[in-house]
């Protein structure tokens, strides 16, 4: 696959249209309330802890991205009162330039339905360019369902020296 294979339109088994984008800016309003309507168990499982808003610095950081650094793609669904993300997933690259940390979340409503699989290809379909050498996330012991994820993604897990409450998810990329 090439540049930007992931990205686009594209239509679910039951006929739902979605599109796959970078975000923006002007994504600030859909982002809050996406992450707004996360269950309480959603949004402990990719914040590791329960966030019901994000704080204006917090929005600044995940829809105004430093492209060198960091790339944030999202899911949008069109609805009758206009475009809603229902899925964003992300990575930041560190300072040594050769690994980076991900994370990624589905709506709900939303789930086993490929969405975050494509999300996933994306991230991995950009970084392949980028001479990343891994892609890392952290994930809580009990997320049987990012677990499973993962793993067929091909991601590796090993315990967090830095937690032990969660695992470090490890995918190489050559």
């Amino acid at each position: 696959m090439g540049q930007n294979d992931y990205e686009g339109n594209w239509t679910l088994a039951d006929g739902e249209k979605l599109t796959l984008r970078h975000i923006a800016p002007a994504d600030a309003a859909r982002e809050q309330a996406f992450v707004h309507g996360l269950s309480p168990e959603s949004s402990y499982r990719r914040f590791h802890g329960t966030i019901k808003d994000l704080s204006t610095k917090e929005l600044k950081e995940f829809t105004e991205l430093d492209a060198r650094n960091a790339v944030a793609m999202v899911v949008l669904r069109s609805g009758a009162k206009g475009e809603e993300e229902i899925g964003v997933a992300r990575y930041v690259i560190d300072p040594d330039r050769a690994n980076c940390e991900f994370a990624i979340v589905v709506g709900d409503a939303w789930r086993k339905r490929g969405i975050g699989k494509r999300l996933m290809n994306a991230l991995i379909e950009h970084l392949q360019v980028s001479g990343i050498k891994q892609i890392t996330g952290s994930v809580i012991h009990n997320n049987s369902s990012m677990r499973k994820f993962v793993k067929e993604m091909g991601f590796e897990e090993v315990d967090d020296p830095d937690d032990p409450s969660t695992l470090l998810v490890i995918k190489h990329l050559d």
